[in-house]
């Protein structure tokens, strides 16, 4: 691993990539993109569609007095300048339709703001992983030099006749272990960075290593002990996943006006058939044009008598009420999930830094003992193995204590 490349990164640095990198985020934005286009497309509904060019008509015996011109020999001439303009405007799809594709933009703009905290909780949670397994990584690097230290000083005190050869096997046991141990943490530490290149969107084969040489506590909620059913509810309404279902039941319930109030409004068409609007070009006569207009109303049976559009409607309608009230069970679960990984982590932390209180006043007193010559067999040693425990126990703690802390952020309604 000391010959791979490594990149430096911090959680700024992760915060800033993941939301700028992510592909799943990109996707969403792209959605939202075309939502806005859904948009455009459907108020194109009230624009007239013109059409001009020349058309050629062949006109033969009484045809030829086709366009009104009474006169019996007169010759007709067959190419045609034609324009015009031909609009139906349906106010029921057209005024719906517009409204429904606003609230379904709405819908995909806070879906994506809910794959957007997604995203980069897992990538804040995957930096901390990869944190506490480098600090690990490390920290055997250093027990594993000790180990193969105090393994030839007792091999050279065995050879001396001054230790028990069996002292010197337990050295190498020891030290062997640790070696697992660093192979497992390499491993861990190097699927930690992978994990993280692929969430921030790195194509690279580099290493992520963290800049950060320690960890402190974060204080991004300061009450977590409220839990009243008014809390619960008002973190759910601040959450984007339940602002984008509101927005797509209020899509449908606009969708569902065109099988009800909708079925009131008529259809309007006006324009001009294309029977030479401007008449005959280069003719000595008048031109002749047409223009039509009519106000229709659809009258559709099936709606009447099965109404199976109206029933559909209100099936969605339904799919998304019962979609609405898991979610409200879901934002409970994923509060009190973090409020008990805090109030835990909190207790962790502090009995983490007793023990690391206690191991490294522990270790201190073996190497005092041991400049005295009192020192146990493997004291020092131990007592070194405890104090990295120790250390790597209250990152471990620290480690979960913040990504609770942001847990609880997303939980109640924060975006990232």
């Amino acid at each position: 691993m000391n010959s791979e490349k490594k990149i430096p990164i911090n959680l700024p640095g992760v915060l800033k990539l993941a939301g700028a990198n992510n592909l799943t985020i990109k996707q969403y934005s792209l959605m939202f993109h075309l939502s806005v286009s859904e948009i455009e497309k459907a108020d194109e509904w009230f624009l007239p569609t013109l059409f001009v060019g020349p058309e050629l008509h062949f006109l033969h015996g009484a045809n030829m007095n086709a366009p009104g011109l009474l006169i019996p020999d007169a010759n007709q001439k067959e190419l045609w300048l034609e324009g015009g303009f031909g609009a139906e405007w349906d106010f029921n799809d057209g005024i719906y339709n517009v409204l429904a594709k606003k609230q379904q933009s709405i819908a995909v703009q806070e879906q994506g703001q809910a794959g957007r905290n997604k995203v980069i909780l897992g990538a804040i949670g995957t930096y901390y992983d990869l944190l506490t397994a480098q600090f690990k990584y490390y920290q055997l690097i250093d027990l594993l030099a000790q180990a193969d230290t105090i393994s030839s000083q007792i091999k050279v005190q065995v050879d001396a006749g001054l230790r028990y050869e069996s002292e010197y096997l337990l050295a190498q046991t020891s030290y062997s272990h640790i070696q697992i141990e660093l192979a497992n943490a390499q491993i861990q530490l190097m699927e930690k960075s992978n994990d993280l290149l692929n969430i921030l969107n790195i194509d690279t084969n580099a290493l992520l290593m963290s800049r950060d040489t320690g960890i402190v506590p974060l204080q991004l909620m300061q009450n977590i002990a409220d839990t009243s059913m008014t809390s619960y509810n008002q973190y759910m309404q601040n959450r984007p996943e339940y602002k984008g279902m509101m927005a797509e039941l209020n899509a449908i319930q606009e969708e569902k006006k065109t099988t009800t109030i909708g079925m009131f409004m008529p259809k309007l068409y006006l324009g001009s058939m294309p029977d030479g609007v401007l008449g005959t070009f280069g003719s000595p006569y008048n031109s002749t044009y047409r223009v039509d207009g009519a106000l229709l109303w659809d009258i559709p049976l099936g709606r009447i008598f099965y109404a199976g559009d109206l029933k559909m409607y209100n099936d969605k309608i339904s799919i998304q009420q019962n979609d609405l009230a898991n979610f409200s069970n879901q934002v409970h679960n994923e509060v009190n999930n973090a409020r008990a990984q805090i109030i835990l982590s909190m207790q962790q932390m502090k009995t983490a830094t007793t023990a690391l209180k206690q191991s490294k006043l522990a270790l201190q007193q073996s190497i005092e003992r041991e400049r005295l010559g009192t020192v146990l067999p493997f004291e020092v040693f131990q007592s070194e193995e405890f104090y990295v425990q120790a250390e790597l126990d209250y990152l471990t703690s620290v480690s979960d204590y913040n990504k609770a802390q942001y847990a609880m952020y997303v939980a109640i309604g924060n975006n990232l």
